[in-house]
């Protein structure tokens, strides 16, 4: 079983928050209406919440880090959903259900900024822009997902990992501009369950990207070097 959690809460969001690289920066009220209720800072192993935990009625924000979202079945063997990162939404899946349906765990320090739900419902409903602006950005994470159950379906190894560094790096830069390095704070073993390889076969085709030119790998981290190449093998140019 998962270690007890063990949450380092922040203190209650001050009136004039830090809306700094926060997602809700386009959604916010001009009156500095803050929805956020709380920050939780994590260190690297600690839990936001844990399977079969009480749902609260609150969605969570990752601010900063890397979390890993996963299931256990009963033997204790872990299915890992996603690894949502900065910008991305946990805990709209769960609303209505009265216990967690998956465990989220710290891979390095993350903020995530709790967010009640019916704060958040008052607030979009007094800017109906904010509304769909909203409704977009949970579409896309929903496509984004079946995106990739569609590729792990039946695709081949070296296909599943391009779309996977694809999706860690995000949007290609701005013309003009190189790409920027991106994290990979879980381990090889965490990649291959998420999809579907073994930890050996993940490391085989890193290397194959390494040895062609397309990636430059480092210390729990990558740098795209082709990634039009990448794309075109993922099937997404």
């Amino acid at each position: 079983m998962p270690p007890l959690l063990r949450h380092r809460p922040g203190a209650p969001h001050p009136a004039a928050p830090d809306c700094h690289s926060c997602a809700l920066q386009g959604f916010c009220p001009a009156d500095g209406g803050c929805p956020v209720e709380r920050r939780y800072r994590l260190a690297k192993g600690d839990h936001l919440f844990h399977m079969d935990d009480a749902v609260r009625p609150c969605i969570y924000l990752v601010r900063s880090g890397c979390l890993k979202l996963y299931q256990l079945n009963q033997d204790g063997v872990q299915r890992i959903i996603d690894f949502p990162g900065p910008g991305r939404w946990l805990g709209a899946d769960d609303i209505g259900a009265p216990r967690r349906h998956a465990c989220a765990l710290a891979l390095n320090a993350c903020e995530v900024d709790a967010v009640p739900y019916g704060r958040l419902m008052a607030m979009l409903e007094r800017q109906p822009r904010s509304a769909e602006l909203f409704g977009h950005m949970l579409s896309r994470d929903i496509a984004r997902q079946q995106r990739l159950l569609a590729i792990l379906r039946s695709s081949p190894a070296e296909r599943r990992v391009a779309h996977f560094l694809l999706d860690r790096a995000g949007p290609a830069p701005a013309a003009g501009r190189a790409e920027a390095p991106a994290i990979l704070p879980m381990s090889r073993q965490d990649i291959g369950d998420y999809l579907g390889l073994t930890p050996s076969t993940v490391s085989r085709v890193l290397s194959a990207f390494r040895q062609r030119g397309w990636v430059a790998l480092r210390l729990r981290g990558f740098l795209l070097l082709a990634r039009d190449s990448i794309a075109q093998l993922a099937n997404l140019t």
